[in-house]
């Protein structure tokens, strides 16, 4: 397993990222809040079943990739095309 994380300063770009990871199959995704310092820890993407990411709203958020070894690249390839900074 791999994991990376990336910034993200719109909440369309994370949400189209975050599906198009989705159906690539990544492991794991987790969303944390920018600058909000009031905002809830962590959240699992893929776990919850979350159909909106309002902590997307912050100014600025990471979200953090966990994959597979052979996918990475695919997986970062998919988070730079939709406005993704790779960190």
């Amino acid at each position: 397993m791999e994991n990376f994380m990336a910034a993200f300063r719109s909440e369309h770009d994370l949400q189209q990222a975050v599906d198009a990871l989705r159906k690539q199959g990544v492991v794991d995704l987790q969303i944390e809040p920018g600058v909000e310092p009031h905002q809830p820890m962590p959240t699992s993407l893929l776990g919850g079943g979350l159909s909106h990411l309002s902590i997307a709203e912050s100014p600025g958020c990471l979200l953090q990739v966990v994959v597979e070894s052979s996918r990475i690249r695919q997986a970062e390839d998919t988070v730079t095309r939709y406005g993704g900074a790779i960190e």
